[in-house]
């Protein structure tokens, strides 16, 4: 774990039970890319760990990810909270419509999940990425990508 990560970012981060990481994002958005940059450099070995790409419509999985029935759920996504590029922070589930990068999904994130987390009863943890830029460009930021490479390797490190 990054020795910069606050506590409250490590226990959002610790698995529990059956826990479902969802990453968000388009690689077509310089840092929204941070979600499918995660996705793509993580691989789990324990059956009770998931990992699903949502990209930029996290309504398409919303079913999938309740016929799981996580114990708890993890999403990573690009977000706007007004810190340094590449911080982390967890963001309450209410103020997800305006922490994260919304104008790349398609469907307000806050309804999406707050229905998830009813139907499964699991805990929802929202995992935010500072962006530098939004630009429409493919590529993270530095800032951006050591955060998204810190967070591939601890999921890699619990996953295995």
């Amino acid at each position: 774990m990054s020795s910069s990560w606050t506590d409250e970012v490590k226990a959002a981060l610790a698995p529990k039970g059956r826990t479902l990481v969802i990453t968000l994002g388009s690689i077509l958005r310089a840092d929204d890319g941070v979600g499918p940059y995660v996705c793509e450099h993580v691989k789990f070995s324990r059956p009770e760990l998931r990992l699903i790409d949502a990209g930029t419509t996290p309504e398409n999985i919303a079913q999938t990810a309740i016929d799981w029935k996580p114990d708890k759920v993890i999403l990573v996504d690009a977000a706007h909270f007004e810190g340094r590029a590449g911080e982390v922070r967890v963001i309450p589930l209410e103020q997800i419509n305006q922490a994260t990068v919304i104008s790349t999904h398609s469907f307000p994130l806050s309804v999406t999940f707050s229905i998830v987390k009813e139907d499964t009863g699991a805990e929802l943890v929202v995992i935010g990425v500072q962006v530098k830029s939004l630009d429409y460009k493919e590529g993270l930021s530095p800032e951006a990508e050591k955060t998204a490479s810190e967070l591939a390797a601890y999921f890699n490190k619990i996953g295995n």
